[in-house]
């Protein structure tokens, strides 16, 4: 139900504006409010035009009728809305005038009525074909960001569930610019306690409301939401104005909704930080609407049209979740902040690993040899006739197993460290640490170097290859050649070149400050 959303392109107030006799011939609810139009219609629901006689303005009236087929749930979420419209006050949401039940003049049901808003939704000027221009995308997402903080950051948080463009009604200004933003529809409201009736108590349960596919996250299949739930609808609705195309005709990869070549007049740092609202892993989001308008602010400093980017002037949190933006879907590379360094780690092989596979097959094949060297003493010693027939076989077959015992010794290594070795890149402001962390036992580090020590970090995309070329490398092993290959450490092309850009603008950091 959208209360101030109007049907057509027309105004209601001006199009349908009645005379004062009309009015007094009107039949009155409550001896208060006439209805004036209707607006918009679904199975029970009905959002109308109405008079309030005794304000003398114009409202919208939200009418649950009894009447039609309702689930049972209904009308006591229609009461949870009306509670939680009561302890609502922000200037870009209609305010809360009444609520009542009626039996009369042919309505039989629950009404609430709150101001009318007189504008468009948004949903209306995408129909028209109406064009958003960048800062008019911008402008708007500022604004609903503002609105998402103030209901966010509640006592009892709400948690929206069904930002898209229908919600919203937009005032247009004379010159045909984007004016003010309003929340107009709340849906029905269903409170994370069933016991729960106020708001405003000491539960930080969030309060739920439905959701839209197309526009909502896929944690919201589950039934969960937060904050970044409702991030990720905005991102989903702002692509939809820029676009024209509604979320589910966009391609996507697995979750990842791909919109960038619909965004071709957009700039850079608007797509990312349309990525990053949109990141189909809710941890991957902004953690809050501040953090997003943060994000947004400064988009063009964190996306540089050199495609580096540049954190300078950027918390250390909005770093690693900066760079998780840039990361490949369904990646298990993973980015850890600490209080002065990045660190990018790789996860183990695992068993389903092509290295794993040839080392269980070497220590299999190992320990067949030795069995099949022992048995075959035991065939053989019996027929030796003289001394040096069975010093001949007892060299041989120790030789042997030696080299069996030692080749199987190796593919345990192998598979221990496919299953549990894990490759760790610290970043600090003036040092890079490379090295192979194992469980129970010190890091091996194969890189230990200060920024201005190293000559390259130089990337070859057709073998996926990382080369690190070095002046001086402060390990006992001393090397000043390392190199990261995708295919060894089972990667893809995307996550080894995402690992080679964080590396790079790691380099490209002034000393003073460095990426951490």
């Amino acid at each position: 139900m959208q209360s101030g959303i109007l049907m057509n392109n027309c105004n209601p107030v001006n199009s349908f504006m009645v005379s004062p006799s009309i009015l007094k011939t009107t039949p009155r609810l409550l001896n208060r409010y006439s209805i004036q139009q209707n607006l918009g219609a679904r199975l029970g629901r009905r959002t109308m035009l109405g008079y309030d006689h005794i304000r003398h303005s114009w409202v919208i009236i939200k009418y649950l009728c009894f009447d039609d087929p309702l689930q049972a749930n209904d009308i006591k979420r229609f009461h949870q809305e009306v509670t939680v419209l009561k302890n609502l006050k922000h200037q870009a949401i209609p305010a809360y005038y009444d609520s009542f039940e009626i039996e009369d003049h042919g309505y039989h049901g629950c009404m609430l009525v709150q101001e009318y808003i007189e504008g468009k939704s948004l949903y209306t000027l995408i129909n028209t074909q109406r064009v958003f221009t960048e800062e008019e995308i911008r402008k708007l997402a500022q604004q609903i960001l503002a609105i998402l903080d103030y209901l966010h950051t509640k006592k009892s948080p709400i948690i929206h569930r069904d930002i898209k463009p229908s919600s919203f009604v937009l005032n247009t200004l004379a010159n045909s610019t984007p004016g003010d933003l309003y929340l107009v529809d709340f849906g029905l409201v269903q409170c994370a306690s069933t016991t729960q009736t106020d708001t405003e108590t000491d539960t930080d349960t969030p309060i739920l409301i439905s959701g839209t596919p197309g526009y909502r996250p896929p944690e919201q299949l589950g039934d969960r939401a937060m904050p970044a739930t409702d991030l990720y609808s905005l991102g989903a609705t702002l692509i939809h104005l820029a676009t024209g195309k509604h979320p589910n005709t966009l391609p996507q990869s697995g979750l990842r909704l791909l919109f960038s070549q619909e965004l071709e007049h957009m700039s850079r740092p608007l797509k990312s930080w349309l990525r990053w609202l949109t990141q189909p892993k809710q941890h991957k989001r902004p953690i809050s609407a501040k953090s997003a308008l943060k994000g947004l602010e400064q988009a063009d400093e964190i996306f540089s049209s050199s495609h580096w980017l540049s954190f300078n002037s950027l918390s250390h949190r909005l770093q690693r979740t900066f760079l998780e933006t840039m990361a490949p879907a369904n990646t298990q590379l993973k980015i850890l902040e600490y209080s002065q360094m990045l660190e990018v780690l790789f996860p183990p092989l695992g068993w389903k690993s092509r290295k794993f596979c040839l080392a269980m097959l070497q220590t299999i094949v190992s320990a067949a040899s030795v069995w099949l060297t022992f048995r075959g003493f035991l065939y053989f010693w019996p027929q030796l006739v003289n001394v040096w027939q069975q010093l001949s076989i007892i060299i041989i077959g120790l030789g042997w197993t030696y080299f069996n015992v030692r080749s199987g010794y190796r593919g345990l290594q192998s598979i221990c460290s496919s299953l549990f070795q894990q490759i760790s890149i610290q970043l600090l402001p003036e040092i890079i640490l490379l090295g192979h962390r194992f469980p129970c036992r010190p890091v091996d580090y194969k890189i230990n170097t200060y920024k201005r020590d190293i000559e390259d970090i130089h990337f070859q995309k057709d073998s996926s290859l990382i080369k690190f070329f070095l002046h001086n490398n402060r390990t006992i092993v001393g090397k000043l050649k390392y190199t990261l290959s995708a295919k060894e450490l089972e990667l893809t092309q995307s996550e080894i070149s995402w690992v080679n850009d964080i590396l790079q603008l790691w380099l490209k950091q002034p000393s003073s400050t460095g990426l951490a």
